[in-house]
This record gives structure tokens, sequence and C-alpha cells, in this order.
């Protein structure tokens, strides 16, 4: 294990092990699908001014997340939050665009950058854990391993390193979390579709009964 990767664990436990401290003061925030900490109310302007650890119950589909974070006069140098699977809900991935404001003129740099990192309560919390790299001209997308996660609350991290934008602004990310609904489809009772056929075959005969009938009166 590098150096670095020791210091991205360490920082991936810190955050992890305040946020589950911190789960019995999560806000649950309104939740439509989507969510900019720019202008989510309750966020004003930042993740992290939500007043204590976001709650937001995913729906199924796409649940995009948008922020900013980096490391300079006004920190902010990681965000985290709570995602809350239901019941009857799975969560199938995850993916992030990262540098979402950068472009040729207006690189973003880090040293080291910052680890995406998506964290459970099990021996084994690590669910995901991804490096944005150290730098880039443009966005770029990771996408997290295959994976399924059932109902519970789960721990998004995003942070540690030193990183921002050439003009000294905020990285901006974009990071999607796929949920499908776990019901199943009820199938038809194999004799609906003869109990159809059924009457099908009863009413053509009654109106060959009457036809038969008003053809002989």
């Amino acid at each position: 294990m590098t150096i670095r990767q020791s210091i991205i664990r360490i920082f991936i436990a810190i955050v992890s092990a305040a946020a589950f401290t911190t789960q019995a003061h999560a806000l649950s925030v309104a939740y439509s699908g989507s969510y900019d900490e720019a202008t989510g109310t309750e966020a004003g302007g930042d993740y992290d001014n939500i007043g204590g650890v976001g709650d937001f119950s995913l729906l199924n589909g796409a649940n995009v997340f948008h922020g900013s974070i980096f490391t300079g006069g006004d920190d902010d140098s990681s965000d985290a939050f709570h995602i809350v699977i239901s019941a009857n809900q799975t969560l199938v991935g995850a993916s992030i665009d990262f540098g979402t404001n950068a472009n040729a003129s207006n690189a973003w740099f880090g040293s080291p950058g910052p680890v995406w990192g998506l964290e459970e309560n099990t021996t084994t919390p690590t669910i995901f854990e991804i490096s944005m790299g150290d730098g880039a001209s443009g966005p770029q997308t990771f996408s997290a391993a295959p994976f399924t996660r059932g109902p519970g609350i789960y721990n998004m991290l995003i942070g540690n390193g030193a990183f921002g934008m050439n003009n000294g602004g905020g990285v901006g990310y974009t990071m999607t979390f796929t949920v499908e609904s776990s019901i199943s489809a009820v199938p038809l009772p194999a004799a609906l579709p003869l109990y159809g056929v059924g009457l099908a075959v009863m009413s053509f005969i009654g109106w060959r009964k009457k036809r038969k009938t008003n053809d002989t009166v």
C-alpha cells in the first residue's frame, strides 16, 4: 500500500466515523431526484452547511447531486452526506463527473487530488473508493465497479488532498446514484388467460344462439 493510499484510507475512516456518530443529528432533506448544494435551501451554498449530516431518501431511477470542493482561502476540502435506500429498493450503481467546470484555459489540479467513496456500517465498510486523479483540463467520468446494496443508510464522502481550479475556485462535480425497485411484477395466474378465452367462447356461442332464434322468427 502506498503512502497516498494510506492517507486516503485514513481520511475515509475519519469522515465515515464522524458520519456514523452524527447520524442521530442527521437532517432529512427534501429531495425530488436532483439536488444542487449551491441552490438548495437547506444547504446554504454547501452540503456542509445543512446543519448536520443530510439524509437524502433516493428515488427509483437516476438520483443526481451537484456540488464543488477545493482547498484554498474559503476551504471546502470535502463534502459528505447520507443516502437512504428504502424498503423495496436496491442501489445498483454510482458514477461521478468530476471537474464539470474545467476547460483548457481553467484546468483543475491536485497534489494529491480528492477521493470519492461510499461507506456502510459493517466490518468491511468500503463499498467503493475512487481517486479523481491529480488534475485535468475538462470533465472526467468515473464509475464504481458493479455492486448492489439493499435498504439502509450509506455515507457519501468526497475530499482529501490539496486541489482547486487555476482561477482559485472550487472544482465542480455531478454524481449519480442509480436505484431500482426490488418489487417484482406479480405474474398472472396460469389459468387467467384460459378464463378469458372461455368467456369469449361463451359470448360467441350466446351471440350465435340469439342470432339463430331471430332468424327463425
